[in-house]
């Protein structure tokens, strides 16, 4: 009888583990949710993902915004005074370094957040689900809402969304009737001892001044910015682009070389000292962290 017990026994023990398994794979499985990528392929992403990498540094604010939990992100995140103390603590990774890959893999992410041009891209999906975002797919509202789709936060991306039209649209009717509002503004950016001007849809406070606060853009700038949405400016030809207000970012240490010329020191907005300095590389993100931040900061200094 002892015989006969002892396989039966073990006969129950494996059905019932053989159970749990299909159980767990089950469960699983209902822990996962569909999402489409901007290439049009779809992922299996955790539907309430608990350990997120975000190499790319644009959707870092954007999804610690949404609740989400930021194991590790990329560095760049620190040159932001508005960023800095958001994720401080939180795991610092470059762009397309190795090592990145593996000060990932240590903080065993469950979903993993790259741009399209990431080099690495193949070794991420082998440690976690990772979703590839082409920038210059979404404006920057309907960025943050297709991380709220991402994270299964939409409500809450939209309700920020709604709340941050109605914000911005009082703040720039109130601009416009200091200003004019015919006035125009034009954004300059010196990097890498060249001078460039943006449109509307990539950073440097242009998502700001452009759409949220609807300022009007030089004419002849918007021509120039319309094909890839930024563009190089000659010095000699900064006259052509300058609109009655000028937004200057710079680094915070060194003024632009664009504005020693004699060129630069007599343009009317010079002149008329409506010349509006901000923080680079503060202003290089379009999170609503920084988003709300240069709303203020915009404001104040367009309303003096």
């Amino acid at each position: 009888m002892k015989k006969l017990l002892i396989p039966m026994i073990i006969l129950v023990l494996v059905l019932a583990a053989c159970g749990n398994k299909s159980g767990d794979q089950k469960d699983s499985k209902k822990e996962t949710r569909s999402y489409t990528m901007d290439n049009g392929k779809k992922i299996d992403v955790p539907k309430d993902p608990k350990r997120i990498a975000v190499v790319a540094p644009t959707y870092a604010g954007g999804i610690k915004k949404l609740g989400g939990n930021v194991v590790a992100v990329n560095s760049q995140v620190d040159d932001s005074k508005v960023l800095k103390d958001k994720f401080k603590g939180v795991e610092k990774i470059g762009a397309t370094g190795s090592e990145d890959v593996e000060k990932v893999i240590k903080q065993k992410p469950d979903l993993i957040i790259v741009y399209s041009t990431d080099k690495n891209i193949k070794k991420y999906q082998k440690v976690a689900p990772t979703v590839v975002f082409d920038y210059a797919k979404h404006k920057y509202l309907d960025q943050q809402l297709e991380l709220g789709k991402l994270l299964g936060k939409e409500d809450k991306a939209k309700k920020w969304t709604e709340d941050w039209k109605k914000e911005t649209s009082k703040d720039g009717k109130e601009i416009k009737d200091k200003i004019g509002k015919d006035s125009t503004v034009s954004l300059l950016d010196e990097f890498d001892k060249k001078l460039y001007t943006y449109g509307p849809n990539w950073g440097r406070g242009g998502e700001v001044i452009y759409q949220a606060f609807g300022l009007k853009m030089p004419a002849k700038q918007e021509e120039l910015v319309k094909k890839d949405g930024w563009a190089e400016v000659k010095q000699e030809k900064i006259p052509e682009y300058a609109g009655d207000y000028i937004v200057s970012t710079r680094d915070g240490k060194a003024e632009p070389s664009y504005t020693q010329t004699n060129l630069w020191k007599n343009l009317p907005a010079v002149k008329d000292h409506h010349v509006i300095n901000v923080d680079a590389k503060t202003y290089w993100f379009n999170d609503p962290y920084t988003l709300d931040y240069m709303r203020k900061d915009l404001k104040e200094k367009f309303m003096k």
